[in-house]
């Protein structure tokens, strides 16, 4: 193995080793050995930026007592990244805070998932789980009139595609379009895997976790069923072409604390509900393979492309953000597939084809509506991929 090589092995085994909250004696060993040998911190710098664990990893660094092994440039870079996180972290539950009590006034029931949920039950509440929003799951049924509480409340809402999408907009897509106040944005969900498991999310939110913030209390998602979101929130990452090591540290950390609870097969009977049952095998073996945790055999990834994607894990944690994306094509025929009636589908073909002026302007970076009017000749193209979709189906006998 050539220098460069044991340079790049040292650094990927350090972000594996940091990317988590506790060591045992062997793990703080190799953490210093490393440390104190490694000689293309830029690289490591680099790659737990992009990881998003920049955070986490610095704060381990320093409770391990190996800052002064990280060079001066580094470790300015990295300790800043934790100062911005920590402050980040605090506005944002602050100002979640204030949308679940302007939602529960009105007598809306919101549920904390992903990154905040996750920061306040399983990361410590230390402000080390890096995060761009707040996710907040709401009932089918209350999301539209949410948002409206939300926009009385100041929040500004990304502009649909077309006003014709108020039609479909609970059949399309797992949330409604961003909602943005103050320098941050809050996405309302209402549901977790699409159009499958509906059952699922309709008991997390009858029966509910709680979790404690900042000495108030919050409801979130029960343990099992956020594993089945991260790990479709990974898969979905994984269709934009999207990867990052701090997806699968949300799930370690999580089994960590509630393993023995929620991996049973009931798990995997929901995971096959959700449509993710290949998805979870294949995390769940990854999870085991780099972070030690113990998984029951049922959840092995299948041989074929599921061991493939296992066995790739380690080689493309040094290129965070490359996977090859699903295409766009790709991804408007599954939106017209996964609606039911033709009328749905004609009105989401219209609406795409046919944008509003204001999600024109957005889209294309245009400043007027001259310019957007431009660039609608450009989206008929997709015409074609319609007829690719009517000719690929199969004929009825």
């Amino acid at each position: 193995m050539t220098t460069a090589g044991s340079e790049k092995e040292k650094v990927i085994t350090l972000l594996l080793l940091l990317s988590r909250n506790a060591f045992t004696d062997d793990e703080r060993a190799l953490a210093e050995s490393i440390c104190r040998s490694l000689t293309d911190w830029e690289l490591f710098t680099d790659l737990v930026i992009r990881h998003g664990v920049a955070a986490l990893v610095w704060q381990n660094i320093a409770d391990l007592g190996l800052s002064e092994a990280v060079p001066g440039a580094d470790r300015v870079i990295l300790d800043g990244i934790r100062f911005k996180t920590i402050a980040r972290v605090s506005y944002i539950t602050t100002a979640a805070a204030e949308v679940v009590t302007a939602l529960e006034n009105e007598g809306i029931r919101s549920l904390l998932f992903k990154g905040l949920a996750l920061e306040h039950s399983v990361y410590g509440s230390r402000g080390l789980r890096q995060m761009s929003d707040a996710d907040l799951l709401v009932a089918p049924e209350d999301i539209l009139r949410a948002r409206d509480i939300l926009i009385r409340t100041g929040f500004v809402s990304m502009p649909m595609k077309s006003s014709l999408y108020r039609h479909i907009i609970l059949d399309l897509g797992n949330h409604l379009p961003e909602l943005h106040r103050g320098g941050i944005s809050v996405d309302l969900h209402h549901r977790l895997f699409g159009p499958e498991g509906t059952t699922i999310v309709r008991r997390a939110l009858d029966e509910p976790e709680v979790i404690s913030a900042r000495g108030r209390t919050f409801l979130a998602l029960p343990p099992g069923t956020a594993l089945l979101g991260l790990v479709n929130h990974i898969y979905k990452h994984k269709v934009k072409g999207e990867f990052q090591l701090r997806l699968y540290t949300d799930i370690y950390l999580l089994l960590k604390k509630h393993g023995e609870d929620i991996l049973n097969e009931e798990l995997m009977s929901e995971a096959a509900e959700a449509g993710i049952a290949g998805e979870m095998r294949i995390v769940l073996t990854i999870i085991n393979k780099f972070y030690g945790i113990v998984i029951p055999s049922v959840f092995n990834a299948l041989d074929g492309p599921g061991q493939e994607r296992v066995a790739a894990f380690r080689s493309n944690l040094l290129d965070p953000g490359t996977a090859k994306p699903q295409s766009r094509k790709d991804i408007f025929l599954e939106n017209i597939r996964s609606l039911k009636g033709m009328r749905r589908k004609m009105i989401f073909i219209t609406g795409d084809l046919f944008p509003s002026v204001e999600f024109m302007k957005n889209r294309y970076g245009c400043r007027s509506n001259m310019s957007a009017l431009l660039f609608y000749p450009h989206r008929l193209g997709k015409i074609i991929w319609i007829f690719d979709l009517i000719l690929a189906k199969p004929r009825v006998k």
